[in-house]
């Protein structure tokens, strides 16, 4: 077992401490790690257990199997059945949920400080013992079923579903997390079974916690829990080719066309990705970037118009998601050619540049008072990355940013080929 503190930059003489000083990580014999964040002032802890699984590393046939999982592990333990772990975590004023991204899935519950061991002893038992019972299992997969016909229902969500099947055609990335109809219609408990004895193991575990929390009492229990299993097999992964899918238009009965265009953009360990980050706020991400002052606020051609980036291991999105009255689509397209053709011949200003940065930093600064957000930032760095960057260095890299490296990265990235989704009355 090993066990460190995060290397912390000097503050150059700065008064207050750096907001890592806290944060202690410990990796067991069998690869599993735990990362804590310790605020002695808080009331309440957050934590949670990151599975490094999710829709991408699944075989066609098994499409869904993550994202039924994160469903199954709240039906019950050995001990507990799903009720029973409901009255428990409402009983202490918590909440307890879970997510599944392309690869990686989630588990986490906050409650006050006090509570902690009992919201952390449900966690673990959830993610150590599940029972997958039988009859749990044909019931959760009608749950499943539901909310797969809920995301058919929305357009929007249509519309984003499809942009990535095209933007990673024949690709796990291109496929809907849920699962579909047919995946989720064939899978047996027994597979489902075997895909959480192969895949939850030590080696693609993480605990992160956040709040006032004993790290080495969390890294006993876990140690107690998971110490004596051996570390198990990790994904390997295929890069997707670069070919692109055509654009997608569907045509349904509803009153705007929902529309949707993407990119493919950098991977998570990208040194590029601060320039995207920057680039993506002044572009389209928030009432003050280009996208929304002249296509919503000056034009009036949508109601909302967005940006957004999206990292994996091997590759990443950036993607535009907005919605309009079938009279405006054309106008719409163009106001965003437009746009997308200075961003990637001139990049931004420096004003621009300088805005960004300082809103980054502000908002970036501003989540860490949240002890969720300090727990998810231990779990998906360790996850996607394998280890954390302080928070310092990372704000010093998005000082560092130029505007010659936006405009490189907007040349990269929004100067290639894209992809477009629509679902509409044309």
């Amino acid at each position: 077992m090993t066990d460190r503190s995060v290397p912390v930059p000097s503050g150059g003489g700065s008064v207050l401490p750096s907001p890592d000083e806290q944060v202690r990580r410990t990796v067991l014999d069998n690869g599993l790690r735990v990362v804590t964040d310790r605020l002695p002032t808080s009331r309440s802890v957050a934590a949670s257990v990151w599975v490094g699984v999710g829709g991408r590393d699944e075989s066609d046939e098994m499409s869904g199997a993550s994202h039924f999982l994160e469903h199954l592990l709240f039906k019950g333990t050995d001990e507990r059945d799903a009720k029973s772990i409901a009255v428990a975590i409402d009983g202490i004023g918590g909440d307890m949920n879970a997510f599944t991204a392309n690869e990686h899935t989630a588990f986490y519950a906050r409650m006050p400080a006090v509570e902690a061991h009992v919201g952390i002893d449900l966690l673990l038992d959830v993610v150590q013992n599940p029972a997958l019972r039988d009859w749990e299992f044909d019931g959760e997969r009608e749950v499943i079923l539901e909310e797969l016909a809920a995301a058919e229902d929305d357009p929007d969500d249509v519309s984003s579903v499809k942009l990535f099947e095209r933007l990673f055609p024949d690709h796990p990335l291109g496929r809907e997390v849920l699962g579909s109809i047919e995946s989720i219609d064939g899978l047996t408990r027994d597979a489902v079974r075997d895909f959480f004895g192969e895949w939850y193991t030590p080696a693609n575990l993480v605990v992160a916690a956040a709040g006032d929390i004993d790290h080495d009492l969390l890294v006993d229990e876990v140690d107690r829990r998971f110490g004596d299993r051996s570390p198990g097999p990790v994904p390997t992964r295929t890069v997707p080719d670069d070919r692109l899918g055509e654009s997608s238009v569907e045509v349904r009965p509803i009153e705007v066309v929902h529309l949707a265009m993407g990119w493919r953009a950098l991977a998570v360990d990208d040194d590029g990705r601060y320039a995207l980050a920057l680039l993506n706020h002044v572009f389209g991400s928030g009432p003050s970037s280009r996208l929304f002052q002249e296509v919503r606020e000056e034009r009036g051609l949508t109601y909302s118009i967005s940006s957004a980036v999206s990292h994996h291991v091997d590759t990443g999105a950036v993607s535009i998601h907005c919605a309009t009255a079938p009279g405006k689509v054309d106008d719409l397209i163009a106001v965003v050619d437009t746009i997308l053709d200075d961003v990637v011949a001139h990049g931004i200003s420096r004003e621009e540049l300088a805005r960004a940065k300082g809103s980054l930093r502000g908002a970036y600064l501003m989540s860490y008072e949240d002890v969720g957000t300090r727990m998810t930032r231990l779990g998906m760095s360790e996850t996607m990355r394998g280890g954390l960057t302080p928070i310092d260095e990372h704000l010093a890299r998005l000082e560092a940013v130029t505007d010659d490296e936006v405009q490189r990265v907007a040349e990269q990235v929004l100067g290639s080929a894209r992809v477009m989704s629509s679902v509409g009355p044309r």
